[in-house]
């Protein structure tokens, strides 16, 4: 267990996940309600370390007044449940955590046929679109339904934080918040920054099946440029060390975002090609484990490049095609 280099008002709880991308950080924020930014995920060996880490600061969880999530992915509220249970405070977080929360049975169905039509869409054969939007897992670790006291987002003061301003960071997730207190210029990021790894950016179905799909990585570009708006001295990240030159740090994924644009440009120049294809051709003999993950991935690249004007698409017999 790590705690960050002292900053006023905050302590920094590391989480094991058991995750390849490691501990997950929580935040105890001391305004005028002691408030917990994010639980962890829901295994044991989580649990008994936020314990712990309570203990060491002559703390309890009972000592908690409210939660503020800064989005709903399972290593973000997976024992938010658990805690409420004990400890039944206010809960604040974006309206787009909701159907997560409360596990809501008919946007994971209306979820699981937008991914299917998604995926033949980029390409892919039915029987397979339809297998892959099966294994999405829309289960957060939540053992029961967990309703928001409050909706966040960006311009809405938080209860008990005056000194804290939310700012919305979509991106990695359509969920995903992040807090900034402008009188020492800190920012607690989420994952919407990770010093160690980048950042991921997941497409996610719509909160209404009637409208457009989001476009993660455009939003994601969009709210690192808006970042760089904030004098901002440190980030502290929801997973590893805290981040001392964010700016530095947000410039470089800009840079490595267009890099991997321009190869897929780069191959589209070659020819005309769905989003199969070029997932194929991008990750010969390695695309076949991981669809799910580069599907999204590359959907969000070619999303980009389309925005610039540096490649067009067209739709033949139901599926889309992409050229430069």
């Amino acid at each position: 267990m790590r705690t960050s280099q002292k900053i006023t008002g905050v302590d920094l709880i590391e989480l094991p996940t058991e995750w390849p991308v490691g501990p997950v950080n929580v935040f105890l924020v001391y305004g005028e309600k002691l408030t917990l930014v994010d639980c962890g995920r829901n295994i044991e060996a989580a649990w008994e370390e936020f314990n712990l880490a309570f203990n060491e600061r002559g703390l309890t969880i009972m000592d908690i007044e409210q939660i503020v999530l800064t989005h709903h992915h399972d290593d973000h509220v997976g024992f938010l449940d658990r805690l409420v249970y004990l400890n039944p405070v206010p809960i604040y977080a974006h309206v787009n955590c909701r159907p997560y929360l409360t596990q809501d049975e008919g946007h994971f169905t209306s979820g699981t046929r937008f991914f299917t039509e998604f995926y033949k869409e980029f390409g892919i054969p039915e029987e397979l679109s339809q297998d892959l939007a099966n294994l999405k897992d829309w289960n957060q670790g939540l053992k029961n339904k967990i309703y928001i006291t409050g909706e966040i987002d960006e311009g809405i003061a938080i209860p008990g934080l005056p000194d804290w301003q939310v700012i919305e960071t979509k991106g990695h997730a359509q969920s995903h918040i992040a807090l900034y207190r402008a009188s020492d210029q800190v920012l607690l990021c989420g994952d919407h920054l990770i010093k160690h790894t980048p950042a991921g950016v997941f497409l996610e179905a719509p909160i209404h099946p009637e409208t457009e799909r989001s476009k993660p990585l455009n939003q994601y570009v969009h709210n690192l440029k808006k970042c760089l708006e904030y004098p901002v001295a440190i980030a502290l990240s929801g997973h590893g060390e805290p981040i001392e030159k964010p700016h530095e740090l947000i410039s470089e994924t800009l840079k490595k975002i267009d890099k991997r644009a321009l190869r897929v440009k780069g191959k589209l120049e070659k020819g005309r090609m769905s989003g199969y294809e070029l997932v194929r051709e991008l990750y010969p003999g390695r695309y076949e484990g991981a669809l799910i993950l580069l599907a999204s991935d590359t959907i969000g690249l070619l999303d980009y490049l389309l925005e610039r004007g540096d490649i067009f698409s067209e739709q033949e017999d139901g599926v889309i095609y992409y050229f430069a």
